[in-house]
């Protein structure tokens, strides 16, 4: 078995082979023939698992070769010249998003329509924004929502002895969940870059 047949040799070529995937198969197999042949001098005929491993660190990284020769491509220098930065995310939105969220407690105690109004525009803004996944838009939904039913259910439980002690303790509730959920989803969202 020659050095070039050894299994950190074939296992080395293979990553720098799907590292390069983006080059022209051609230019792909004359950088493997190169790396085949410098390998055949460093490793010969040497079967002795580190100096083989010895051999390809002194070679570099198959990321770093693929980089190098992604950097050495003509198409890729042109595109890096003209190539726009992605769009960062619009943390207005989501901020607005979380805010109104977050004040659907307070809206709800200044009379029904600004908290029916603040809690549409919110979940409207949370199910349509990528900022935040699946289980955080249900979690923040659901903590959103619980709030009037928590509000009603305690009016209704307490109907009969609601005094300022259980009033505190509703609007506390009330006030808590959408906040929590408002919390939550300014946690939640990615940093900026």
């Amino acid at each position: 078995m020659t050095g070039t047949e050894h299994p950190l040799v074939t296992d080395y070529l293979s990553t720098v082979e799907r590292e390069a995937s983006f080059l022209p198969a051609g230019r792909r197999e004359e950088l493997l023939a190169d790396l085949r042949e410098h390998l055949a001098v460093a490793v010969g005929d040497e079967q002795d698992p580190q100096a083989v491993r010895t051999a390809l660190e002194r070679l570099g990284s198959p990321a770093a070769i693929a980089a190098a020769a992604r950097a050495e491509e003509p198409e890729a220098a042109a595109a890096a010249t003209t190539a726009v930065a992605p769009k960062p995310p619009n943390r207005t939105r989501h901020t607005i998003t979380a805010v109104l969220i977050g004040v659907t407690g307070f809206a709800g105690i200044a009379g029904s329509l600004p908290s029916a109004a603040a809690l549409i525009v919110g979940l409207a803004l949370l199910w349509t924004s990528d900022a935040w996944d699946r289980d955080t838009k249900v979690l923040a939904t659901a903590l959103t929502v619980a709030t009037p039913v928590v509000v009603l259910l305690g009016a209704f439980l307490l109907s009969g002895r609601f005094g300022v002690m259980e009033l505190l303790a509703v609007l506390a509730v009330g006030i808590a969940l959408p906040a929590t959920a408002a919390v939550r989803l300014l946690r939640a969202l990615p940093k900026a870059a």
